[in-house]
């Protein structure tokens, strides 16, 4: 039995009995029953109130109370002061038509027909790499296939690369199993050439040879 309705059942019951004792013309009975029965009606609202109250409370302490949790502040990160150079990358399962001008480092993992260009960066033809086309660059690693003429101030060919065609360098190694198939022309790098003093040796003019030499006698006639 629901607790709720205690005084509602128990009030029901009284109020029959009551019934019961009246009909029986049992007024002993009767009246006091029918007095129990308006009390018990008459708690009941109270009793809904004192649940309610308590079914409240009890929510409220069940209830999880709300934490405050303080996020901390983003830290800014500095800025750097120099940008990085970006990376050019040619995945292995690409095949790319056309003309690649790049600033920062350039990565051939697939295979490129077109000129590369990276005047003050690093290309890396790498083991599954093939460029058809020239390349330009300040330094040059190849462990894959270049078709094609290579200007670069550092040439490295690996074990797996093949170079064919003729390159300009200012530094070459080539290790065991490279291969490099067309001419080779070195060259000195531009700071080099720039730190070149040219020791060329004025001629005289006719005055300070004549200082020089001094005057020669003048040759006369025999006589005879």
């Amino acid at each position: 039995m629901d607790r709720r309705f205690l005084f509602l059942n128990a009030g029901i019951c009284f109020w029959s009995l009551a019934l019961a004792a009246w009909f029986c013309h049992l007024l002993n009975w009767a009246l006091p029953l029918a007095g129990v029965t308006l009390l018990a009606f008459m708690l009941h609202p109270l009793q809904q109130q004192v649940f309610t109250m308590f079914g409240k409370m009890k929510t409220t302490a069940e209830a999880p109370q709300n934490t405050i949790v303080k996020t901390p502040h983003p830290v800014e990160k500095e800025p750097l002061r120099e940008e990085k150079q970006n990376n050019t990358l040619v995945a292995a399962d690409v095949h790319f038509e056309g003309n690649i001008t790049a600033a920062g480092q350039v990565y051939i993992y697939g295979t490129v027909r077109g000129n590369i260009d990276s005047r003050d960066g690093i290309i890396k033809i790498m083991r599954s790499g093939l460029v058809e086309g020239n390349i330009t660059s300040r330094e040059l690693i190849v462990d894959g296939t270049v078709k094609g003429e290579c200007w670069s101030d550092s040439i490295d060919i690996y074990e797996h690369g093949k170079i064919h065609g003729a390159i300009t360098y200012a530094t070459l190694a080539v290790k065991k199993g490279g291969a490099l198939v067309g001419q080779a022309e070195h060259q000195l790098p531009a700071e080099t050439l720039t730190n070149i003093i040219d020791f060329s040796v004025e001629q005289p003019d006719a005055a300070e040879s004549e200082a020089m030499v001094g005057p020669q006698p003048a040759k006369g006639k025999k006589q005879a």
